[in-house]
């Protein structure tokens, strides 16, 4: 099975000049975790995902340990004045710029290996330059699924019956 067989589409885009407020709105309408970022000439430049909304490397003050980062975190008000704060900012002050990518003609175990070495939870599918999908772990759960249904058709079944 390739990329092609398996990603959805089509991909919801944000524009690196949006405001993060922008994007949350899109991805809560559209339903999706993640919004690649792409330039006027449709080029990706970015990926924003739900997590860069909250407690994200770029947003963490250093702190010597653990309970000292989270105890500056911890209370939820501090925690809302940093969702405010972000959600004025450009999309792509907060995206992720190295984005890691598969190509249209990649086959899943070379997917599913990139996502788990990279360790990301969705990639976008690329033909060439052009961006034409995007693969999720749920992508991915959903093809384990079917498979094991596929070998083992009658074991829901049998286990029901007992």
């Amino acid at each position: 099975m390739r990329a092609t067989e398996l990603m959805s589409t089509p991909v919801t885009t944000v524009s690196p000049e949006a405001t993060v407020a922008e994007a949350a709105r899109l991805m809560i309408e559209r339903n999706v975790s993640c919004l690649p970022v792409v330039d006027g000439r449709d080029r990706l430049v970015g990926i924003l995902t739900h997590s860069d909304f909250g407690l994200h490397h770029r947003f963490v003050p250093l702190a010597g340990n653990l309970y000292t980062l989270l105890g500056s975190w911890a209370d939820t008000r501090t925690f809302a004045e940093n969702a405010r704060a972000s959600m004025g900012k450009r999309v792509a002050e907060v995206m992720t710029r190295d984005v890691v990518t598969v190509k249209d003609e990649d086959s899943v175990s070379h997917i599913s290996a990139t996502m788990l070495n990279h360790h990301v939870k969705r990639t976008p599918v690329m033909h060439g330059n052009t961006l034409v999908g995007i693969i999720t772990q749920h992508d991915m759960l959903k093809l384990f699924f079917v498979s094991m249904q596929e070998q083992n058709p009658e074991g829901d079944q049998a286990k029901s019956a007992s």
